[in-house]
């Protein structure tokens, strides 16, 4: 976490960017205060949550398992608690010319939907 804020800064942010990184092991750090806006996905930093994973995940899902876990939650309980479905919950890929996630995020919003009613 300090890693990455420190990183940031000399990027010129105030801080760290993402809202939530979780730690290998599966500790959840708070980044930025949620009602601030990120700098963690250019063009979607002022409509969007950040939750980093630490870590390289180009060959599969984070491990061990603890991360993905609190992956899942995290995300989760910020969709009920904006009233999101999975159909909200991109991967920085997705939105922009970056390899971040290296996982896939359709298995993530797979997830989500087995965890989530929304």
């Amino acid at each position: 976490m300090e890693k990455i804020d420190e990183w940031h800064k000399e990027r010129g942010f105030s801080e760290v960017g993402y809202h939530y990184v979780i730690q290998a092991g599966g500790l959840v750090r708070l980044g930025r205060k949620v009602a601030q806006i990120g700098a963690h996905c250019k063009g979607h930093n002022s409509d969007s949550i950040g939750v980093c994973v630490v870590g390289s995940f180009e060959d599969g899902t984070p491990v061990p398992g603890s991360q993905w876990v609190a992956l899942v939650s995290v995300v989760s309980d910020l969709m009920r608690q904006y009233g999101l479905s999975v159909r909200d919950v991109y991967g920085h890929k997705e939105l922009g010319n970056t390899l971040c996630p290296g996982f896939d995020p359709v298995v993530l919003r797979e997830a989500l939907a087995d965890e989530c009613e929304v």
